[in-house]
């Protein structure tokens, strides 16, 4: 495991923690302000995670990340942490964890994701390390296939009895956790937050703004722009929007979808086939998103599976109607079942879509009520309780972090 940022004047001289994460995106999109956190409490602060493979940003936005950890004087390491249950990857990535942990003796960790959570409790429960356990978003729900329900909940289950502090950010995994599970404590936090200091509604006359998007991304001038923040994959079911667009039978409209992925191509090929290839926009992962979402019209956020949706936090603070998926996470943000459609129905997704782009009325009353709705689960909100958690990490510790 090869680390950067080396340790100088820090070493020895505080307590060390460890955040872990399998791709180095999901440092950067839900953890950077967990690291300020750790180092407000003056920890000395390890990031461990993958840079190279399987991130849903750029390589320039992870070199942008190793360089925020190097300035905010954090240590990184390369972690090759696989994202799925591959046995030759996983052994190489426990026994890269194992010799971090020996090299470092840290007070506690902090880790997430199915394969990398699971990876880190036993490293941690060998090493007698503390640990604390982030889930955004059971791979087992309600809805989930039966395979799903055999290779993912019974680890969790095992595992949650080694785990100090389990967090989740949605209410149907909190009642699993609770109900079903024995780790030290219990806890739901409203997602990762949102800086709704950042992503704040448009005010006033943004022609011009509106434009330059249009021009951006070669959309005419008069159409709605209809946009989807999230990696091109099959469970994101970006599919189902461009199929809803086609029965849809309208051109004043475009359908822009902000990510990357393995399924670019064949999403591509999918609207060319169905007759509206010329009405999707794919330009990949976008940094600046907070002006995105403020010059267009509709959001629509169709996963299968979520823990509670960045993206979609992010568009209801920025003041965009919404139109979402019916499941865990997305019930809780949107809580008007009109507004919602079943992951499979693209035709209850079309006539959603034909009632909002039909009423300037309907559209200005979900944009009202996203705000609103949205500083529940501001970043704010959010960090109080993750300070109050890590406290508790600190209690668990005592001086020396070892159980």
């Amino acid at each position: 495991m090869s680390a950067g940022n080396k340790s100088r004047s820090y070493a020895g001289a505080k307590r060390k923690v460890l955040m872990l994460a399998s791709v180095a995106s999901m440092i950067d999109q839900f953890n950077l302000p967990n690291l300020r956190l750790m180092q407000e409490m003056e920890y000395e602060v390890h990031v461990a995670c993958n840079f190279e493979q399987g991130n849903t940003c750029d390589d320039i936005q992870i070199l942008r990340l190793k360089k925020k950890l190097h300035m905010m004087h954090m240590i990184w390491h390369q972690w090759d942490c696989p994202r799925s249950l591959s046995s030759v990857a996983c052994i190489r990535a426990y026994c890269q964890l194992w010799k971090l942990t020996g090299q470092y003796c840290f007070a506690w960790m902090h880790c997430q994701s199915p394969v990398g959570g699971a990876l880190a409790r036993i490293v941690a429960h060998q090493r007698g390390i503390r640990v604390l356990y982030t889930v955004h978003g059971f791979h087992f729900y309600k809805g989930a296939s039966r395979k799903n329900w055999v290779l993912y909940y019974p680890v969790e289950k095992f595992l949650a009895n080694w785990t100090d502090i389990l967090v989740t950010v949605n209410k149907e995994d909190y009642r699993i956790a609770r109900q079903q599970f024995s780790a030290g404590c219990i806890c739901r936090i409203p997602g990762v937050g949102v800086d709704t200091s950042k992503y704040v509604p448009k005010c006033g006359e943004t022609s011009k703004e509106r434009k330059n998007l249009c021009k951006r991304f070669h959309i005419p001038d008069d159409a709605s722009v209809i946009l989807s923040v999230g990696e091109l994959n099959k469970g994101k079911n970006h599919k189902l929007v461009i199929k809803a667009l086609a029965d849809l039978d309208r051109t004043d409209v475009c359908y822009l979808i902000c990510g990357q992925g393995i399924w670019k191509k064949k999403l591509q090929k999918y609207a060319r086939r169905l007759g509206v290839g010329s009405l999707v926009r794919m330009p990949g992962y976008q940094k600046d998103m907070q002006w995105i979402y403020k010059n267009a019209d509709l959001f629509v956020f169709p996963s299968i599976r979520e823990g509670m949706p960045v993206a979609l936090m992010e568009a209801m603070a920025s003041g965009l109607p919404c139109l979402v998926s019916d499941i865990r996470g997305n019930k809780e943000l949107i809580t008007d079942v009109s507004l919602r459609f079943s992951p499979d129905r693209s035709d209850e997704l079309r006539d959603a879509l034909e009632k909002m782009l039909s009423s300037s009325a309907c559209m200005d009353s979900c944009r009202e009520q996203n705000v609103d709705k949205i500083s529940e689960y501001s970043q704010k909100v959010v960090q109080e309780k993750m300070r109050r958690i890590y406290k508790k990490m600190e209690l668990k510790c005592g001086k020396g972090g070892a159980k």
